[in-house]
């Protein structure tokens, strides 16, 4: 998102303000293609086994419909509070799904594959439903919630919507020092998930 693409949706974000019902799609399609990028990265980075189970498009599309839904009684005033709510959305779909892939594991994964297909990859090396891998990253994922509002600001931006850290800077109107300060606060306090390396995060 370069300077000229934060002007035009600040516009969009004040048509919407004005009234203009026309301008909530137009913002949405504007966000649609980074949605469809960050949902596939973080399926296969954090849920490989939903990924295997679940269409990409079909979870872009419910965060969309959320956000749409959302923008019916919200209207975020700035671009940075649009990208929160983004973020927000991608977030609470993905545990939603999550959420659904657990319970319907207890139901049917023990009867129908046996527990040895719990442990990690089936015979013909497609990746099985993990559950300790699962809680892990819904953990994760519900610890970002924790966070205080800087912080979750600023991962949320950098990791949900991939916003190099200089931009953020200027969306938020923060010194770049400040940006890099609280995400490296953000990511000590979830570092207790993965141990003390979030490179796999």
């Amino acid at each position: 998102m370069d300077s000229d693409q934060s002007i035009e949706l600040q516009g969009l974000i004040h048509r919407i303000q004005q009234g203009d019902t026309g301008a909530k799609r137009i913002l949405l399609e504007r966000a649609y293609e980074r949605l469809a990028r960050l949902t596939a990265k973080i399926l296969t980075g954090s849920f490989p086994a939903i990924h295997t189970r679940h269409d990409l498009h079909s979870i872009v599309h419910e965060t969309w419909f959320r956000l749409l839904q959302t923008l019916e009684n919200t209207q975020p005033p700035t671009v940075a509070d649009f990208f929160r709510l983004a973020a927000h959305k991608i977030r609470q779909v993905l545990l939603d799904v999550a959420e659904r892939e657990r319970r319907l594991a207890v139901r049917e994964v023990p009867g129908l594959l046996g527990e040895a297909s719990l442990e990690g990859n089936s015979g013909d090396g497609q990746q099985t439903y993990d559950p300790e891998k699962l809680a892990m990253w819904t953990d994760f994922h519900r610890k970002v919630e924790q966070l205080n509002t800087d912080e979750r600001s600023v991962f949320e931006m950098h990791y949900y919507l991939e916003i190099p850290q200089a931009e953020i800077a200027q969306v938020l109107e923060l010194h770049p020092r400040k940006v890099s300060y609280l995400w490296v606060a953000a990511t000590e306090k979830l570092a207790d998930v993965f141990g003390n390396d979030l490179e796999s995060v």
